[in-house]
């Protein structure tokens, strides 16, 4: 669960600083937010 929790968090940390640079990632953006559910156990 530490893991998952820490991914949480490093991504967070990536999408946040790439809005403050005004870009953005779509591709990983999208596999993050499909995989999420999966991988935080809310399936």
């Amino acid at each position: 669960m530490d893991k998952n929790t820490e991914f949480y968090a490093t991504c967070n940390e990536y999408f946040m600083a790439l809005r403050k640079s005004g870009r953005n990632d779509d591709a990983f953006e999208d596999e993050y937010y499909y995989t999420m559910p999966i991988i935080s156990g809310n399936n």
